[in-house]
């Protein structure tokens, strides 16, 4: 047996005798275990619930260099308001996910990797019962609120006792740091929050029953929505708080939400705490709620009172539905364009530096040196003052045979023509025995104006986060819903038109 063979064989011990622990020591709404591809004996509600964790399947897992991840459950404690203080259960939890890389623990530079969720307890709490529950103690959005806020401080906590246990296993040390956290520290935390008089907490619950009500409907922008745990948290947070509305994942990401104005704030706050490459609200709206037209805020919905997922080419469908809801003007601040309230025309909100903002989209048949040719192409952009080139294909760009190529430039009209210009005249590519050649086989599919083009400075930042080829290079099946984000519906009419053609050839 090789040192490599035994290495694995020591880690697969040892990870297995850290989830024999906590599959022992918790019951399975306390902690339970989950791989990329298998729920194990602690996940009650996967379809192998009741499965013991076997070696054989640790190490297909540990083969595969897939994670092991192990999720529990904090309960918060509360108290009561009033003198005579009394433990109660918080509506609030904290679920903590902590990953074991492949060489963890034997590696001092494989470490345990912790993030960690909030998790509302009651999801469906009326608005009596909410009065009342205020008249008492927290009611559920400033409990999620104070322990949003503690999140960093929990995590840095445990982080750095996973790093001081590099080499080791340090999963039972994770968590009696976090439970010492829970006693000690959120304690500290709820203490300048439970020093109300039961004076101000009836002026409390008087301002929670008269003050006005409002429907509140958002679009919210992303560069992108592509990993699971966020669009969990979407689906999660949005029945949290009786939210409906559609996330629209891919590039870009559109999430419209629609419920209680003060709950969308607090959907809003909550997901700006995550890691984004960019998110921001542009459009918003909201419609007072008048007892006297005898309809309820639920009654006045446009949308279902649920988060519906649509794929990564489904933005056409998501205008589609927000036309049909009377949403359209909502819709469009996804691309920049407002309502002018005084003269009931549209306009376009731009940035100083994207006023003359003009694209071109290209087509080549190959790159046969894919490395020369790019490195020209961000050269020739960046000397003439234009963004860099985004590069569609199909295929491998490692394979040299002829495919799909789209390459779309934006900037400024004049220095865009100046490019397309060198491009024609220029050797910028070899040919088949090697030798530097003329691009003959280009061909224009669209030019016009682009609305968005900040969109591209956030997408040629985020080329390492985007699962891109390498570089500004995307998977051709991606131009539709990128190009929608950049140049509106004409650019991704007319990729729509072009992959029609391809497909008749």
């Amino acid at each position: 047996m090789s040192l490599d063979d035994e290495q694995d064989e020591e880690i697969i011990e040892r990870q297995l005798a850290e989830l024999e622990f906590v599959r022992s020591a918790y019951n399975a709404e306390e902690a339970w275990i989950v791989s990329s591809n298998e729920n194990y004996s602690t996940d009650t509600t996967g379809k192998n619930a009741g499965r013991d964790v076997k070696a054989s399947q640790l190490e297909r897992c540990h083969r595969k260099g897939t994670m092991n991840k192990v999720h529990r459950l904090l309960n918060l404690p509360s108290q009561t308001v009033n003198q005579d203080s009394v433990s109660l259960h918080s509506p609030i939890s904290i679920e903590l996910v902590i990953s074991m890389p492949a060489r963890y623990p034997i590696c001092h530079s494989s470490v345990l990797i912790i993030d960690a969720f909030v998790r509302t307890v009651f999801n469906n709490v009326g608005e009596g019962q909410l009065a009342n529950a205020v008249s008492e103690s927290f009611d559920a959005n400033s409990w999620r609120k104070h322990a949003m806020d503690a999140l960093p401080s929990l995590l840095q906590t445990l982080r750095s006792e996973a790093m001081s246990c590099a080499g080791e296993e340090a999963l039972y040390s994770i968590f009696s740091k976090a439970e010492e956290w829970v006693d000690l520290e959120w304690k500290k935390i709820l203490l300048p929050s439970f020093t109300q008089t039961c004076g101000e907490r009836s002026e409390l619950k008087h301002i929670l029953k008269e003050e006005n009500i409002f429907l509140a409907r958002k679009l919210i922008y992303s560069h992108h929505i592509i990993a699971k745990s966020k669009r969990k948290a979407i689906s999660d947070l949005s029945r949290d708080y009786s939210l409906g509305g559609y996330a629209k994942i891919g590039w870009p990401g559109i999430i419209i939400i629609e419920g209680e104005e003060s709950k969308c704030d607090l959907f809003i706050h909550e997901i700006r705490r995550m890691r984004w490459q960019h998110l921001v609200v542009r459009g918003e709206e909201k419609v007072a709620i008048d007892e006297n037209t005898g309809k309820t805020l639920d009654e006045m919905r446009c949308f279902p009172i649920k988060m519906v997922e649509l794929g990564e080419d489904q933005m056409s469908e998501l205008a589609e539905l927000c036309l049909e809801a009377g949403l359209e003007a909502l819709f469009k601040t996804s691309m920049k364009i407002y309502q002018d309230e005084k003269n009931n025309e549209e306009k376009l909100l731009c940035l100083k530096n994207e006023q003359n903002s003009y694209g071109i989209m290209v087509h080549i048949d190959h790159m046969n040196d894919h490395k020369g040719y790019e490195k020209w192409l961000h050269k020739a952009c960046k000397g003439a003052g234009c963004y860099d080139p985004i590069i569609f294909l199909s295929g491998d760009i490692y394979d040299n045979k002829r495919k799909n190529i789209i390459i779309c430039i934006f900037g400024d009209k004049g220095n865009v023509k100046k490019i397309m210009k060198r491009w024609r005249s220029s050797r910028v590519d070899v040919d088949s025995k090697g030798i530097p050649c003329l691009e003959r086989m280009m061909s224009v599919v669209f030019e016009g104006s682009a609305n968005n083009t900040d969109y591209l400075e956030e997408a040629m930042r985020g080329v390492n986060e985007l699962n891109m080829k390498e570089n500004s290079i995307f998977e051709l099946s991606k131009a539709k819903d990128i190009l929608f984000s950049i140049g509106g519906p004409t650019w991704q009419d007319a990729v729509q038109h072009f992959l029609l053609d391809v497909k008749r050839l």
